[in-house]
């Protein structure tokens, strides 16, 4: 593998850790999106950004070139 891809998987890890790590702040359990409470909320909308940004790391650095 490139390089730049664990560069870029590290930028992307790092923003995900920062991201988690402001998680306490919404355990409280009024308000709710959906029938959800926002704890949950926030732990699915977590999970569908982690999933893009990783895979848009994979696309952008299998694209410039460092494929199998």
């Amino acid at each position: 593998m490139n390089g730049k891809f664990y560069i870029a998987m590290g930028i992307a890890f790092l923003i995900d850790i920062i991201i988690y790590s402001i998680f306490p702040y919404f355990n409280t359990a009024t308000p709710s999106i959906g029938g959800l409470t926002l704890f949950y909320s926030y732990q699915i909308i977590l999970l569908l950004v982690s999933t893009i940004l990783f895979a848009a790391v994979v696309l952008v650095v299998r694209e410039n070139g460092s494929k199998r």
